[in-house]
């Protein structure tokens, strides 16, 4: 078996030459009749070619090359001989469904091509071959198995649980494999979505303007992109994950895009959970040192010249021997109410966490007097004396607070940070179960 590129076939038999050939290539079965000369000549003008004898010998040639095959081309006779044997082979391999088999008969006028047809041929040629005619109908049947119809592809894709989606150059949908539910469709079973903007047919306006804007600049720089939304809904909290890409004409010119939906809820979640766990306490639920830290650093470097707050910090009193008398199981279970405690207390914009193992810390926004601050930490106290009623170790859970105002006790977390534990310093010198707000002269007792 051999390819060869020669200008007449009838030369083939003393080509010496073996050339590489980038183009598709042409599998003929038997048509090295002498009545079929010219025809030979006429294909290898166009197309590198390859004889082989037998249909078996067709069949394992396509099986391993069928992706550099355009077309088999056989003799009538043999197949009808064999009861076309090579026509069902192919039909039952999808590997070969791009792959047109078509008749070549030596006589005029024959019957033969309704035969040739029904057992599953694309194409019939008979006599005379008129080079024109011949190529028009070869390269059609070619193009017409080698490509499959927007309909077909729609079908297939509508399969993956993704939804594949075009647009065209002005960010109109061209068509859609699924109406995901987050569409206005008003549940129309004639509704369409070609031809319409995100802005038109989303639920969610927000995320629509997002993907116009995207759309705008993907169409704008050739550049795609990727990114993950949430949608918001009856049935709960979704995340999406679109993938958008442009579409080139033959002239390198955008005109579309390309883009693939997938729900990415499950992923997604886990995301924010394993997030969520790195920056929270596990025992408290509430945020873990590095985290409070750097929630505190954060408000305070971007406040306003005119904005307030004030910081608590927060110890569990004689905490050990809470562990001592009652069990570390019955020292969680303290650290546990004291954080559910803290939670419902405080909400909001404030932030709430446990620094340590009996150390808590909360910092309040827009918190300008004093005696709101000294309020609030009273109000803590009386909460704490109070979790485990009718318990003994209710009668053992008792809180010390420090207390430090931003800025008038710093403009920094550590400045902040001092001068709480300062004052936390002092109420716990002095019998505890109460707070106390810095002063300077705390210094001079600290030092």
């Amino acid at each position: 078996m051999q390819i060869l590129e020669t200008e007449n076939l009838c030369d083939i038999e003393d080509a010496k030459v073996i050339k590489p050939i980038s183009k598709r290539k042409l599998v003929l079965l038997d048509l090295r009749d002498s009545s079929l000369k010219k025809f030979r000549a006429m294909l290898s003008e166009e197309f590198p070619i390859i004889d082989v004898d037998s249909e078996k010998e067709a069949v394992q040639l396509i099986d391993k090359q069928h992706d550099n095959i355009s077309a088999v081309l056989f003799n009538v006779e043999l197949c009808k001989k064999n009861n076309f044997w090579l026509q069902k082979s192919m039909e039952e391999d999808k590997r070969f469904v791009g792959i047109p088999n078509i008749a070549i008969s030596t006589v005029p006028d024959s019957d033969d091509y309704k035969m040739c047809l029904d057992a599953g041929a694309n194409e019939y040629f008979e006599p005379p071959f008129k080079r024109e005619l011949v190529m028009l109908r070869l390269n059609n049947a070619i193009k017409s198995k080698d490509s499959a119809t927007f309909s077909e592809v729609e079908k297939i894709l509508k399969e993956l649980p993704s939804n594949i989606y075009l647009k065209d150059a002005e960010g109109k949908y061209v068509f859609a494999t699924h109406y995901w539910h987050h569409l206005h469709t008003e549940d129309d079973p004639t509704w369409t979505i070609r031809g319409k903007t995100d802005i038109e047919i989303r639920t969610d306006k927000e995320n629509a303007l997002k993907a116009m804007e995207s759309d705008k600049e993907l169409l704008r720089t050739g550049k795609g992109t990727n990114y993950v939304i949430r949608e918001d809904g009856p049935n709960g909290t979704e995340y999406l994950e679109l993938i958008k890409r442009p579409i080139f004409d033959e002239n390198g010119k955008i005109n579309g895009i390309i883009a693939l939906i997938n729900n990415v809820t499950e992923i997604q979640s886990l995301k924010l959970e394993l997030e969520k766990r790195s920056k929270t306490d596990s025992l408290t639920g509430l945020l873990n040192k590095q985290e409070t830290e750097a929630e505190i650093m954060k408000v305070i470097e971007n406040a306003p010249n005119d904005r307030c707050g004030t910081l608590l910090m927060i110890d569990v009193d004689k905490f050990k021997e809470i562990n001592d008398s009652f069990g570390h199981a019955a020292g969680d279970r303290v650290l546990t109410a004291i954080g559910d405690m803290l939670q419902r207390t405080f909400k909001g914009m404030d932030i709430k966490g446990r620094i340590g193992g009996d150390e808590f810390m909360v910092f309040l926004r827009d918190i300008t007097k004093s005696d709101t601050a000294f309020k609030l930490a009273a109000k803590i106290l009386e909460k704490a004396r109070r979790l485990f009623p009718g318990e003994p170790l209710g009668e053992s859970v008792s809180l010390s607070i420090g207390i430090s105002m931003f800025p008038d006790h710093g403009k920094k977390f550590e400045d902040l940070y001092r001068a709480a534990d300062m004052a936390l310093y002092y109420v716990k010198e002095r019998g505890r179960d109460f707070y106390k707000m810095y002063s300077p002269d705390l210094k001079s007792l600290h030092s």
